[in-house]
């Protein structure tokens, strides 16, 4: 959607090029290696700012390799249980599980979502087993069926199986979500102080993307967010518009680069 409405303001193609693999590690590696003038990008989302921390083959460094140029979109990671839990909270759930030790499984898809888990279960001091799953679709389809009780997906995800026995409890994030504003979070409902994270997707490029360059960039893919077709559009995917300078968006993911190194300190996690 962007690329499109990019093309048109620049007058020129922008093609999108998919390269997934090894933890976003194949087309992070790519953009890394590419000219910095500013025409080869990277479309990354958060994920990406946990994953020095989870996986040994991660060896790109988020803090020099890379031009921050301006967040795009964001939607919350939800704390989804299982219906037959009895618990309508996060206070619930951490009585819970403080009152049934060992008893709950955990579902996450490994990275951000794990290490969001396991702060979760630090700064609430419960414990439980933690599964990883290869997808979003399958922690959800365990959820479903009470194979894990407890999970951390995408809003979206969640809300499709709101008939399913799947309840939403919380948002990670410091702010509720303006789409599902009666979704609390989950340091005002029973861990205060928590602040996990989202997911978010952002606009990089390799380091050393000149000044003038970089403001261009931002300049024109700040325009594109701010119309209403594109809001619309994003509205539609349940995520909300981000926007916002360079300077300030590479603050935000570097903040939560490190609150994810702290998080796996805390853990003792060994990356795999």
């Amino acid at each position: 959607m962007v690329a499109e409405k990019l093309s048109e303001r620049v007058s020129q193609p922008v093609i999108v090029s998919n390269k997934p693999g090894a933890a976003s590690k194949i087309g992070a590696d790519y953009v890394k290696r590419s000219a910095a003038d500013g025409y080869t990008l990277l479309v990354i989302h958060s994920g990406i700012m946990a994953n020095p921390y989870a996986y040994k083959a991660f060896d790109l460094d988020l803090r020099k390799d890379f031009t921050y140029i301006v967040p795009l979109t964001w939607t919350p990671w939800v704390v989804a249980v299982h219906s037959e839990l009895p618990v309508k909270s996060i206070a619930d759930l951490v009585a819970y599980a403080k009152a049934n030790p060992g008893k709950l499984n955990f579902g996450t898809t490994g990275g951000s979502s794990e290490l969001d888990v396991r702060m979760l279960m630090q700064r609430a001091g419960i414990d439980g087993e933690l599964l990883l799953y290869p997808g979003g679709t399958q922690v959800l389809t365990a959820l479903a069926g009470n194979e894990i009780q407890v999970a951390l997906n995408a809003i979206r995800g969640v809300e499709s199986l709101r008939g399913r026995g799947v309840r939403a409890i919380a948002v990670t994030s410091p702010r509720r979500f303006a789409l599902a504003p009666e979704i609390p979070t989950v340091g005002e409902s029973g861990v205060p102080g928590f602040k996990g994270a989202s997911l978010w997707f952002g606009l990089l490029g390799p380091a050393g993307i000149p000044r003038d360059v970089v403001e261009k960039l931002n300049r024109e893919v700040n325009g594109i967010l701010a119309m209403p077709d594109v809001i619309k559009r994003v509205t539609g995917m349940a995520h909300e518009v981000i926007g916002g300078s360079s300077e300030d968006f590479r603050t935000f993911a570097l903040e939560e680069l490190d609150g994810y190194e702290r998080t796996a300190r805390e853990a003792k996690l060994e990356p795999r």
